[in-house]
């Protein structure tokens, strides 16, 4: 049988005199922290201010992150045991803010208001069940598995070993957030900024919605020690930074595109219809995510990291006339008919990332979306020709099959495209929209 066996031996296996590619365009890369200009603010409820000043250094915001470090006692200060069931929320780090800033030099490049909310709808949709196993829960990141704050809940007994029952002193937590979790600007723009000045702010808010425990345990508070934002340095080789300040001195305009976020939050009347003219006007609405939630807010018995179904039976988008989708959804959570909404689910990253589902999937399983991530998918990208180029209102348009439970939340997180210009003036760069 090895006698008849052909072996097909192309022309790269001969070339044994290849020269090896070895890619010398970057000399150095190295992370610099840059520190909050009020410390004071980490824990007094202030706005958090970071900034990077104008200098003379390549930068890629792309890669950069930011380390949170403190300590999660009991209201009273007092240390939890070991054995105490409380831990932080998936995601808990941006549920410590009300509002996250970037800009460059000055312009505000990105806004987002309930970075929690937001991060959560949009990262279920885009991470990958493997992801808590490598980078998730170094942010803090591992899922619910039941509703409950106990061992049972994988996710968050996960997150309380790493909190809780593993540190000494207990309750002391270290996490890195990466940019691109928070700003859809830092998740598609992968090059590098030259010379700019550029800050972040963060609104700090309370306590409780980051924060989740058994109702046996007593209530929690948190103490920030450390918020820092790391960025990477970069330093071409001799012919590409002379190459880049060719450019720059001839006055060069880069453009630059990205997905921005943009999250509305408003409180649903208890009725069985819910019209909701959404604050964000944009040119170019791509994607909207609606998730509502009961009762989460101010109670750390309550998980602000999980959605309700409030037994939504439509929902729909109009782009000034336009309906996005323009067919019903008809469903029925009782009877478990979600097929077409949780098919918006399964499309999302495959159309966003283009990741098809026979590379990795995302976090949410056909049971999980009734149970506990009920997310609604608005698909908006394909618009008529008269919508174009012109500022379109948003409206949703959400029916149920029963009045709405009292204190609840609607969260519309929407997606836009955004073109901003580098330009610069023969010796650094300036932000200019158009």
């Amino acid at each position: 049988m090895a006698d008849n066996m052909t072996i097909s031996v192309g022309s790269h296996t001969l070339s044994i005199t290849e020269k090896v590619p070895v890619d010398e365009s970057i000399v150095s890369y190295e992370y610099r922290e840059y520190e909050s200009t009020n410390p004071a603010a980490l824990n007094s409820g202030q706005a958090i201010d970071i900034t990077i000043l104008t200098q003379d250094v390549y930068t890629q915001p792309s890669k950069s992150f930011l380390l949170i470090e403190g300590t999660l006692t009991s209201a009273t200060n007092d240390a939890y045991g070991a054995a105490a069931l409380v831990a932080l929320i998936n995601n808990g780090i941006p549920y410590m803010f009300s509002q996250i800033r970037y800009k460059i030099n000055g312009t505000e490049i990105e806004n987002v208001a309930s970075p929690g909310q937001a991060t959560t709808m949009k990262g279920m949709l885009a991470y990958g069940d493997d992801f808590s196993k490598s980078e998730g829960l170094n942010m803090c990141w591992q899922k619910d598995t039941t509703a409950a704050a106990a061992a049972a809940n994988l996710g968050f007994e996960a997150r309380r070993q790493l909190i809780i029952a593993r540190p000494d002193p207990v309750g002391t937590f270290s996490f890195v957030i990466p940019l691109r979790h928070l700003f859809g600007f830092c998740d598609d723009y992968v090059k590098v900024i030259y010379g700019t000045k550029q800050s972040l702010q963060l609104s700090r808010q309370g306590d409780a919605d980051a924060i989740f425990r058994a109702a046996a345990a007593p209530n929690g508070r948190i103490t920030l020690n450390k918020l820092s934002w790391f960025m990477p340095h970069v330093r071409p080789s001799v012919e590409y930074t002379n190459s880049l300040i060719k450019e720059i001195e001839n006055k060069a305009r880069v453009p630059v595109a990205f997905r921005a976020m943009q999250c509305d939050s408003l409180a649903v009347p208890q009725a069985t219809t819910f019209s909701w003219p959404l604050s964000s006007k944009s040119e170019k609405p791509r994607w909207i995510i609606l998730g509502f939630q009961t009762g989460k807010d101010g109670d750390q018995r309550q998980n602000p990291a999980l959605f309700d179904h409030v037994q939504v039976r439509n929902v729909h988008a109009l782009l000034n006339s336009d309906r996005y989708p323009e067919y019903d959804w008809h469903l029925n959570f009782t009877q478990q008919t979600i097929s077409l909404a949780f098919r918006a689910v399964c499309e999302f990253k495959d159309a966003y990332y283009g990741i098809g589902p026979q590379e990795s999937s995302n976090q949410i399983t056909r049971s999980d979306f009734v149970d506990f991530f009920p997310l609604f998918v608005l698909d908006v990208r394909r618009q008529s020709e008269r919508l174009k180029n012109s500022v379109q209102n948003i409206t949703l348009k959400v029916e149920f099959d029963a009045a709405v439970p009292a204190n609840t939340m609607a969260y519309a997180l929407v997606i836009s495209d955004r073109l901003l210009y580098l330009d610069s003036d023969g010796s650094k760069f300036g932000v200019a929209w158009k």
